[in-house]
């Protein structure tokens, strides 16, 4: 068995651990928008609440960096 070059699989699971951070920021924005289309009353409570939980994704996506870059 061959193999496989160590920046090759760095990349990948940097790649692979970006899909999830992607899409839970995404629903996030897609919830906060149909939460102020519905309520616009509630603007400036449902933005602060969306970047608290965009802070906690985008966490998920600093510890995949870190596991990347801390590891041989």
């Amino acid at each position: 068995m061959t193999e496989m070059d160590p920046a090759l699989i760095k990349g990948l699971t940097i790649a692979i651990g970006a899909i999830g951070p992607a899409i839970g920021i995404g629903l996030i924005g897609a919830g906060a928008v149909k939460s102020v289309g519905r309520n616009p009353e509630v603007q400036s409570k449902v933005l602060i609440m969306a970047l608290v939980m965009a802070a906690l994704v985008d966490a998920v996506m600093a510890f995949v960096l870190l596991i990347v870059f801390t590891t041989n």
